[in-house]
């Protein structure tokens, strides 16, 4: 089965959120600097956050998200 992750970017606090499924977080993890991983009661990842996106994951990466969202707003 395949599933996709939603990405969404906050420009002013330079954060980068993917929704793999929704649901109620049951808890979170900090997997590294400024990441941190949100788990279902089941265990399953349901989000991942990582904050600095913008030196994370590359001005560019994260410019070509913005569009993409605002497109879809």
């Amino acid at each position: 089965m395949k599933k996709n992750l939603k990405p969404t970017y906050d420009p002013e606090a330079d954060v980068l959120y993917f929704l793999a499924r929704k649901g109620p977080i049951e808890k979170s993890v900090e997997a590294g600097p400024g990441i941190t991983l949100e788990y279902d009661r089941k265990g399953c990842v349901v989000g991942l956050e990582i904050l600095h996106a913008s030196k994370v994951m590359g001005k560019g990466i994260i410019a070509s998200i913005h569009a993409r969202q605002s497109r879809d707003e």
